[in-house]
């Protein structure tokens, strides 16, 4: 939520009895002291609510309600002085930082003639006395601005009018912010039966129902009956936040079981991939022993088929020794005879290491 505007400063310039004049507020606050007919209560009076709505009503003008002295007075006098040109302004400032509105009325009283208005609103954060004056200096003396030159002096882009009620418009556009013209005026007249002196002193409970039920507008049903559909509506949004704290709170629920049975799940999965983990490795196991035995089967085979080559070896050796028998000759016989004899000797003795390689082979097989 934005900041709102305060009343930081308000000025007179040629009003009543002040040449010029500024007064501070202290945080939107300002205390005025002094004795009975010091000025206090003219001083307040020509501000609330005049410089709000431009409303220089004689009674308006007066707390006590009196008709008797108008606008004129505070500009031409007693003296009765022929013309004279014044202002009054009031300074707003942001309460978080330095950004100033300013709201100030025109007047000049010719004797015998309407009082002429004018009014405007400095938006672009200039401040009257620093940035701006409202009167020119001719020598010693400060001669107010006249409508057309103060309007030349604050630029085009300044909101300027002559109308009361545009003023009062764009006071409430720049300044306040009520949604409708009706709401401001509303303000305003409550601000009226507030700051009558003697309501101190009638301050009770009928009292200010009086004031509110006299400053504040009836309202007719089309004007309540946003108020009563928003509260409908409201009514609605709060049913439907219980049906959908119900149904997150039943989402839960199931949330809950549904992970009660996904961890159930989740740890009958994990014993299964575990087991079957187990089982691989002994699966892995049962096929390198079965690799080692066919290995073994293998070089059995091989030892087996070397024998067996060795025996048909001998066998041709003996077949020949056969025919050699049948042969007539028997020194040729003989001499086949020792020959074969001695081959003999030499296949048996590499038989012989063959049959020792073989045993250690085996045992080494068996050892494994």
């Amino acid at each position: 939520m934005g900041s709102r505007f305060k009343m930081n400063r308000m000025g007179f310039v040629n009003f009543w009895l002040y040449d010029e004049e500024i007064f501070t507020f202290e945080d939107g606050k300002l205390l005025l002291r002094g004795q009975n007919g010091s000025g206090k209560s003219i001083t307040t009076q020509s501000f609330i609510p005049f410089i709000l709505d431009g409303d220089r009503t004689p009674s308006r003008l007066d707390p006590f309600g009196s008709s008797d002295r108008k606008m004129e007075y505070y500009f031409l006098g007693e003296e009765g002085r022929e013309e004279s040109t014044g202002y009054l302004f009031l300074e707003f400032k942001k309460e978080d930082r330095d950004q100033y509105r300013t709201i100030g009325i025109g007047q000049r009283a010719r004797k015998g003639a309407p009082m002429t208005f004018w009014g405007f609103v400095l938006t672009d954060g200039r401040r009257i006395g620093y940035d701006v004056n409202l009167y020119k200096e001719v020598g010693s003396a400060r001669i107010p601005y006249s409508k057309q030159d103060l309007k030349k002096v604050l630029g085009p882009e300044v909101p300027f009018t002559d109308s009361p009620g545009e003023y009062k418009a764009m006071v409430n556009k720049y300044i306040f912010g009520f949604r409708r013209m009706e709401q401001y005026e509303q303000f305003i007249r409550l601000l009226v039966k507030v700051r009558a002196p003697k309501l101190s002193k009638e301050f009770k409970p009928t009292k200010v129902y009086d004031i509110l039920n006299e400053s504040l507008q009836t309202l007719t049903d089309e004007e309540l009956r946003a108020m009563v559909d928003a509260m409908e509506k409201m009514d609605a949004i709060q049913n439907n936040l219980d049906h959908l704290k119900a149904a997150q709170k039943d989402a839960q629920n199931i949330q809950k079981e549904y992970t009660r049975y996904n961890q159930f799940m989740l740890g009958r999965k994990a014993r299964a991939y575990m087991e079957s983990g187990r089982r691989t490795e002994e699966l892995k196991l049962e096929l390198e022993k079965e690799e080692s035995s066919q290995e073994l089967l293998i070089q059995e085979e091989r030892e087996k088929g070397r024998l067996k080559e060795e025996g048909e070896q001998r066998k041709s050796l003996v077949d020949v020794e056969l025919d050699s028998l049948r042969e007539t000759d028997l020194d040729q016989v003989t001499k086949r005879l020792m020959d074969n004899r001695d081959r003999k000797k030499k296949l048996e003795g590499e038989r012989q290491r063959w049959q020792e390689k073989a045993d250690s082979v085996r045992d080494s097989l068996v050892e494994t």
